[in-house]
């Protein structure tokens, strides 16, 4: 008997957690489409963006740079605050690990948004300079502290290289290890950083307006660069908006798989269940049996 009550046991843990991963997989379900809306929207947005910055590229090389002499980089990484989204965090961090743990260990600074990244590169020992928080509500994720430090290690030539990862979402099923080089931004990052967000440069607007009666102020100089700190901040905004949509697929497979895969265990512990009934049913019998047997030969 104690054995049914113990499979009994089970099957009862078993069905809870189930029905907890079936609740995680319907509310990322809802969280899935809704910054799919949001990343739409981001889309549209950066059409316009990209077609005023054409506009003033045909006016003034908006990718010159200052020299650096500093070695030192700077990689911002973007992981998720919570679990139960698959390998999405692990793959993106051993993708890192591999790359910087060696010779480039010491002359990295490395800025987390995500607990996730922030724990790991705090235990392998990286510097890590900045972290915040990566939440569900991606218009609640407190970006301003990246930006305005962004903002001044560029103006102080601070960093040689400034780089981003994050998880590429390509469709609910593949989220890939994915980085883009945003200081010093130059042609190449740009053209690669257009065909990710999924914009054919065909389909950038232009205005309308005659290129030589634009005003700009104060001068075009200061606003190619103010410009291109905003590209760069809208690059960085993709990028947790492409880490948010991966994180929400990845987990919602996982909870389907979970769920899915308790469906098997509770059949199999229903199959051990009835089984062990019968077993103490026949025993019972036959204690019967032999009873009403001896009974009949006394």
């Amino acid at each position: 008997m104690s054995s049914v009550k113990k499979i009994k046991a089970q099957i009862g843990s078993v069905s809870n957690i189930q029905k907890i991963t079936k609740a995680l997989e319907i509310v990322s379900t809802v969280k899935l489409q809704k910054v799919k809306q949001k990343t739409e929207s981001y889309r549209d947005f950066m059409l316009d963006f990209l077609g005023l910055l054409n506009i003033v590229s045909n006016r003034v090389d908006i990718f010159q740079q200052s020299e650096v002499k500093s070695k030192k980089r700077l990689i911002i990484v973007v992981s998720s605050d919570k679990g139960l989204c698959g390998a999405l965090n692990s793959k993106l961090m051993r993708h890192i690990f591999a790359k910087y743990s060696n010779e480039w260990k010491d002359k990295v600074d490395i800025f987390c948004i995500g607990k996730k990244a922030f724990e790991f590169f705090v235990r392998s020992g990286f510097n890590v300079i900045g972290n915040i928080d990566s939440k569900d509500n991606i218009d609640e994720i407190d970006l301003y502290q990246v930006n305005k430090y962004l903002r001044d290690a560029i103006a102080e030539n601070k960093y040689e290289k400034i780089k981003v990862y994050f998880n590429y979402f390509k469709n609910t099923i593949t989220q890939v290890p994915l980085r883009f080089k945003i200081f010093p931004l130059d042609q190449e990052s740009f053209d690669r950083y257009v065909e990710n967000l999924g914009i054919a440069l065909d389909d950038v607007k232009i205005s309308d307006i005659e290129h030589k009666d634009l005003l700009i102020e104060p001068n075009l100089k200061e606003f190619s660069r103010e410009l291109i700190n905003q590209l760069i901040e809208h690059m960085i905004y993709g990028a947790v908006l492409q880490n948010k949509t991966g994180e929400f697929s990845a987990r919602m497979l996982a909870m389907k798989n979970a769920k899915d895969n308790s469906d098997e265990i509770i059949k199999q512990l229903k199959l051990g269940f009835n089984k062990a009934r019968q077993s103490i049913i026949t025993q019972e019998v036959s204690e019967i049996m032999s009873a009403k047997m001896a009974i009949e030969e006394a």
